[in-house]
């Protein structure tokens, strides 16, 4: 016989999913009809204000996600949530990181995001925050990375960024080539061969979410990552030619060091 206090967290349980599949579900018939009717501003309307800050670029997104879509009604067939939550005080927040299969006439696709549905300590997080959308008739990989605002075709190096450094298992022939020559000619070599093993400790390090930093005449990305349980701001500038220039690590976003070429606060991060 369940006890007065299983029945009651048996309840909470209850109402969370539901929460999750009823937030989950309106976000999908918003989106479904800004696509059908070819409407930026409603699914702008979907982002939290945290998202539409750090992704200066949502409208590139939109505007592909949008562009991408053959017209019709969109018809859905699968769709599924996953859930993570922190209980206190003060401090709450439950995200959802969800996916959704559908069709439109002969075409299939694919859309993943995360939404946030509760943060007590930042409720500008409240919203969606990252989208990608896929077109199954022509996609070759559907890995999603939690970077602010909407994928789009130009912002991919992101993604080969994320994949080497986070999902890969471990150091691959093609590991360096996100890097310029010149950093893997000029940055310290200590420093490169920590963010080698950085690379290769598959167990120790995660992925939160990334965002860009746009006030730079260079392309600045910042990610949230973490190393044995403590977490730490990785920063990452581009070259024109959307390779790494430059990589720092620090405690916060002020301690980052990204001038040309180097390498910074990686070894301090490894050796802590």
């Amino acid at each position: 016989m369940l006890s007065t206090f299983s029945c009651s967290k048996l309840s909470i349980l209850n109402n969370s999913v539901k929460m999750e599949k009823d937030a989950a579900r309106d976000f999908e018939n918003k989106f479904f009809e800004a696509i059908e009717k070819k409407d930026g501003e409603l699914l702008k309307s979907c982002f939290s204000e945290a998202a539409l800050k750090d992704a200066a670029d949502i409208d590139k997104g939109i505007e592909y996600v949008l562009s991408a879509y053959k017209d019709g009604r969109a018809t859905r067939t699968d769709d599924n949530i996953s859930s993570y939550t922190q209980f206190k005080k003060g401090e709450s927040f439950h995200t959802i990181n969800a996916h959704c299969k559908f069709e439109s006439g002969d075409n299939s696709y694919l859309v993943k995001w995360t939404q946030c549905l509760k943060n007590e300590a930042d409720p500008s997080m409240e919203g969606v925050y990252s989208l990608e959308f896929f077109d199954m008739n022509e996609a070759d990989d559907t890995n999603f990375y939690n970077i602010a605002g909407v994928a789009y075709p130009d912002r991919e190096f992101l993604d080969d960024t994320l994949q080497t450094l986070f999902y890969y298992k471990g150091v691959k022939d093609d590991t360096t080539d996100i890097f310029s020559a010149e950093l893997l000619e000029e940055a310290d070599k200590y420093q490169l061969k920590c963010l080698t093993d950085f690379v290769d400790d598959t167990h120790n390090r995660s992925f939160n979410k990334m965002w860009v930093d746009n006030s730079s005449d260079r392309y600045i990305a910042y990610a949230y990552v973490s190393f044995s349980h403590t977490d730490y701001v990785l920063a990452l500038k581009y070259d024109d030619d959307k390779k790494l220039m430059a990589v720092s690590a620090a405690d916060d976003i002020n301690g980052i060091d990204l001038r040309d070429y180097r390498i910074t606060g990686v070894s301090e991060m490894m050796n802590k």
